[in-house]
């Protein structure tokens, strides 16, 4: 009797532990890891990058094997309505949690985002972490291209901290940082441009495509200011709090050269109101490591040639993007976040750069190693 009783017993335990019946296999479930937004014609095109990982768990070579990409539209007068049509088409369940990257085209941009922004921050499977670029290329193109070695989430753009890591030019940035910047007083927000460089790595038989950083879009309230290239925004790195390391090449004289990196430089930025106008003092530290040599070069002549070419490309910088009728720095912000009283009195809404805004420019370069065990020109 007692037998039956615990047989009875534990089958009725049976009865209430929970199933599986309702899991889905990943093959069966179109996971979204990217996504780009356009604005043409009056409506909006989302393009959705799906990665399929049907066998991933099959696979028992050493040799990986290429991970196939599928691209798909929606469009639709609103964002809500072009997602809608990417439902419409699909045969399998959408997922957006492993979103990691969206790309607004240039077009969107010059559109601006009001109408974009709070459908993104609404959608709760849309992760604060998400990485925001924009580009004038093809979404469709860019969001098909694969790595080197097959997976379209290895690309550079999926993983742009350890790019920043080794050369720091333009920080990436996430939704949440770009969101907050967007709606601060006075801030001006740089998204990150990418473009599509075609065969940049070859092999036997073939060549590859690949998607690199070449600039950045200047933003502010919702609103595209500018579009610089990489090539006028060698002092804007100087000038960020995230820069971790960068190379500087110094021209000591014309048969001679220097290749430096730069650590994690610390700047200043001081405000000086003089009655209705306002002038900035910028001040910066930085830490130096030599990592190439042209001949031997006297330490104090180094040091002052590397603080020249700082000081002249934050200038450089800032003149390109005052021409842009942008404020690149962030002036505006320094002088809201020192004393918003006179920011208020003084500009309000009109707040104007000249020129000769940037005062002073003092850079103080400290060279910590030159790479050679003997080095002999120190003095």
């Amino acid at each position: 009797m007692k037998r039956i009783l615990v047989s009875l017993f534990i089958g009725m335990s049976l009865l209430t532990l929970t199933g599986c019946w309702d899991t889905k296999d990943i093959q069966d479930i179109q996971y979204i890891s990217a996504v780009g937004i356009d604005y043409r014609n009056g409506q909006y095109d989302i393009y959705v990058q799906v990665t399929s990982f049907a066998g991933v768990a099959k696979q028992e070579s050493l040799e990986p094997k290429p991970t196939p990409v599928w691209v798909a539209k929606g469009s639709g007068k609103t964002i809500n309505a072009a997602l809608n049509d990417i439902y419409k088409r699909s045969n399998q369940y959408v997922y957006w949690a492993h979103v990691q990257l969206i790309i607004f085209s240039e077009n969107l941009l010059k559109h601006g985002l009001d109408q974009v922004n709070d459908p993104i921050l609404r959608f709760q499977q849309i992760r604060e972490t998400t990485w925001l670029y924009g580009t004038d290329d093809s979404l469709e193109d860019i969001l098909i291209v694969n790595s080197l070695f097959g997976s379209s989430v290895q690309t550079s753009i999926f993983n742009p901290e350890d790019i920043y890591k080794l050369r720091s030019y333009v920080a990436p940035i996430r939704i949440q940082s770009f969101y907050t910047q967007n709606y601060e007083s006075g801030m001006t927000v740089k998204l990150p441009k990418i473009s599509l460089l075609p065969e940049v790595w070859k092999k036997q038989g073939g060549s590859k495509n690949t998607v690199k950083l070449t600039g950045s879009y200047l933003i502010k309230n919702n609103q595209l200011k500018a579009k610089i290239a990489n090539k006028h925004l060698s002092g804007l790195r100087w000038l960020t709090k995230s820069t971790i390391r960068s190379p500087v090449a110094v021209k000591i004289n014309e048969d001679t050269s220097v290749e430096m990196s730069l650590i994690r430089p610390k700047f200043d930025i001081k405000p000086i109101f003089m009655n209705d106008k306002v002038a900035f003092d910028i001040s910066i530290k930085v830490n130096g490591v030599v990592r190439d040599m042209e001949g031997n070069i006297p330490l104090p002549i180094l040091k002052d040639k590397v603080e020249h070419v700082l000081a002249k490309e934050i200038r450089s910088t800032y003149t390109f993007a005052l021409e842009k009728g942008t404020d690149i720095y962030n002036l505006e912000e320094t002088v809201y976040r020192k004393d918003v009283k006179k920011w208020k009195a003084i500009f309000g809404n009109d707040f104007t750069l000249a020129e000769d805004s940037i005062r002073n420019i003092n850079v103080d370069v400290t060279i910590e190693q030159t790479g050679d065990y003997k080095y002999e020109f120190l003095n």
